[in-house]
């Protein structure tokens, strides 16, 4: 859904395309696998057998057979008592 209330566009054989249409979801492929809370912008596309880490916003096309990761901030630990 665009909020902006602007059509949703997207990449098709290397041209950018006008969806028409405010609402729009994802294509996603065969054998996708998708982590926890993965978010997908409208109109991405996601080749198949590829892999969405969990916690990530995919916001470009993905190719096939392809595995995307969030950057993972280190974490700090400190005792709370």
């Amino acid at each position: 859904l665009r909020l902006d209330d602007g059509h949703v566009k997207m990449v098709v054989k290397d041209k950018v395309v006008d969806t028409g249409r405010r609402k729009f979801g994802a294509i996603i492929g065969d054998n996708v696998k998708t982590g926890v809370s993965a978010l997908f912008m409208p109109g991405v596309k996601v080749g198949p057998n590829s892999w969405v880490g969990a916690n990530f916003t995919v916001r470009r096309d993905i190719p096939a057979n392809t595995l995307v990761l969030p950057k993972q901030d280190e974490a700090k630990y400190k005792s709370i008592r």
